[in-house]
């Protein structure tokens, strides 16, 4: 999948809080320009929290480049309710939908329920990979991003791990 500044994105908490924690959250907008968040995943990562990585969100926030978005609908609740997925996720995939965005979104039950919908996904680490891809960094960074979200409490199995730094050595070879 290419991806480029024209494309709408939505995200989840998740790849918010693992890049802002591992130092990376400008990333997002080196490769997209924008995000777009609403207000229940604000609430999640900012709210009544004074944490590192929240305090790199709002000022994201603050500099204009993510946008928090308020929705309208209860549709949230009845997603979130009957997908078996928080509002934040819930709420995450009704404004991609209505926006027609790349959703950001590492969730498995939230990713399935947004593809469902015809949202299209893609991952924290797949927003790594793509990076890679565009030449904005090299393997080794690559490399000391993904072990910082890692050690920071991103989740990736051992077996996915392995594959993803073949992958990613794989891509920085061949460009």
């Amino acid at each position: 999948m290419h991806l480029s500044k024209t494309d709408s994105v939505v995200s989840n908490a998740s790849p918010l809080i693992h890049l802002a924690k591992a130092g990376n959250l400008s990333l997002l907008k080196d490769m997209f320009g924008e995000i777009m968040i609403p207000e229940e995943v604000f609430k999640e990562v900012c709210g009544a929290q004074d944490t590192p990585d929240s305090v790199v969100i709002s000022d994201a926030v603050n500099d204009g480049w993510v946008r928090i978005i308020r929705l309208v609908s209860g549709d949230a609740n009845l997603l979130a309710k009957s997908s078996g997925i928080d509002i934040g996720e819930a709420a995450t995939i009704l404004l991609a939908k209505k926006e027609s965005a790349l959703l950001l979104i590492d969730d498995k039950m939230g990713r399935s329920a947004a593809e469902i919908l015809g949202v299209r996904c893609l991952g924290t680490v797949g927003v790594l990979l793509q990076a890679l891809s565009d030449s904005m960094f090299k393997f080794d960074e690559f490399n000391a991003i993904l072990d910082r979200m890692i050690d920071s409490g991103f989740r990736l199995d051992s077996k996915v791990y392995r594959l993803v730094l073949k992958i990613a050595k794989d891509l920085d070879e061949n460009r």
